[in-house]
């Protein structure tokens, strides 16, 4: 008999959340003692699972399976586990893999077969795929024989052809179509003719737009343009960037950030970002990546966190409109000191370095004025750090603080 499907409030349990986190500090806790392999039970099963994991996304964690409890109906040969992280959103888009998984296939695009489903959107069992991302692809592509560049070329362009019209036909199915999530399967270390190529995650994205999407454009600005981003900051998902509109500039010249500055300062400043938008649990910077660029929020809000996952009221601080993120990193070349996630579906603006460099060359007054408002709030930040140290030491210091 089938598990029934769980109710919204049954994926929001806050003992789901919590045992996710149990999963990954113990998964963590393996990797980090130089383990190659982890014992863990989680939910109805039992796990031995590859460390490291195979790979991160923003909603979920995945790890190669060396055995496990489970019953599986259908004939299989090695799998992977993918765990979703704790937040209630990723159990649900977890769970949704099961419709894009079944319509892909149906459709004859090859995804992983699920061979089981956590009811309550836990984790999944699924076909590992064992292939060459079109980013790893890319970096070696003036290495191939022109027959083999002919060939991939050719068949990456039908095959996403064939996926953006699926998308048209069922919005509700449209994932993806970053670098790192399309695979190339080989046979004895040969490309086949056609060449297959695999869609990996079937999670969806549908705050994507592919509207006029060539694949000119995808081959030669995309591709480019995002490993170059994979390599300075590790994972991105392929976000669609669009121009600061005038109503949006009109929104954002009275942050503290623009404190000071005249509009047609602001006007030159904005005229050198960008606006990304992200849904829930979505990364925006991640711990350890160096700083790019920083940014300013705009609608909703996002979420400091320590570490690749949190315990609930742990190191978690809401961030909402008018905030600025990654500052000091972006100022002082350093590593971000955070990992910041979207809370809810949120509209950032993006300040890129490059772009910002380029305004200071021509010696303009205004990424001076930014980068003064910039140092202020930093400063009125520690002040109040300085204050609350200040309050806890007298605290400690008093009658029931004494030792």
């Amino acid at each position: 008999m089938e598990a029934e499907s769980p109710t919204v409030a049954a994926v929001d349990d806050p003992e789901l959340e919590q045992a996710a986190v149990r999963f990954f500090e113990a998964a963590n806790a393996g990797a980090a003692a130089g383990r190659k392999e982890v014992e863990l039970v989680y939910g109805p099963a039992s796990f031995t699972l590859a460390l490291p994991p195979l790979g991160e996304g923003d909603r979920g964690m995945v790890y190669r399976v060396r055995a496990h409890s489970l019953e599986t109906a259908q004939p299989h040969g090695e799998l992977c586990l993918k765990v979703a992280k704790q937040q209630p959103v990723c159990r649900e888009r977890l769970l949704e893999e099961t419709m894009t998984t079944d319509f892909f296939l149906a459709e004859g695009v090859a995804v992983p077969r699920i061979h089981h489903m956590d009811p309550m959107g836990r984790f999944c069992l699924k076909d590992f795929i064992e292939g060459e991302s079109v980013t790893s692809l890319y970096l070696r592509f003036s290495q191939l024989s022109a027959r083999t560049q002919g060939l991939i070329l050719a068949d990456l362009e039908k095959f996403l052809g064939r996926l953006l019209a699926l998308f048209r036909k069922r919005p509700d199915c449209q994932v993806s179509i970053s670098p790192n999530n399309i695979y190339v399967l080989t046979e004895k270390g040969r490309f086949c003719d056609p060449v297959r190529f695999v869609l990996i995650d079937p999670g969806t994205t549908l705050k994507k737009s592919y509207e006029g999407f060539t694949f000119a454009k995808y081959w030669n600005e995309v591709l480019p343009d995002r490993i170059r981003k994979y390599q300075r900051t590790g994972y991105l998902q392929w976000l669609v960037p669009q121009e600061v509109t005038t109503s949006e500039r009109d929104e954002v010249k009275d942050f503290e950030i623009f404190r000071g500055l005249k509009p047609s300062e602001v006007f030159l400043l904005l005229k050198a970002a960008r606006t990304l938008e992200f849904d829930a649990e979505e990364v925006v910077l991640r711990e350890g990546a160096v700083g790019e660029s920083f940014y300013l929020v705009l609608e909703g809000e996002v979420e400091a966190r320590r570490g690749a996952y949190s315990k609930t009221g742990s190191w978690n601080l809401r961030i909402g409109r008018g905030s600025v993120l990654g500052e000091m990193a972006f100022l002082l070349h350093v590593p971000r000191s955070m990992t910041v996630v979207a809370a809810t579906r949120c509209k950032l603006i993006e300040i890129d370095q490059e772009r910002f460099n380029e305004l200071i060359e021509a010696r303009l007054t205004a990424p001076y004025k930014l980068i003064r408002n910039i140092a202020v709030i930093l400063a009125e930040r520690l002040h109040a750090l300085d204050r609350t140290h200040q309050k806890l030491l007298e605290t400690r210091g008093g009658p029931e603080g004494s030792a």
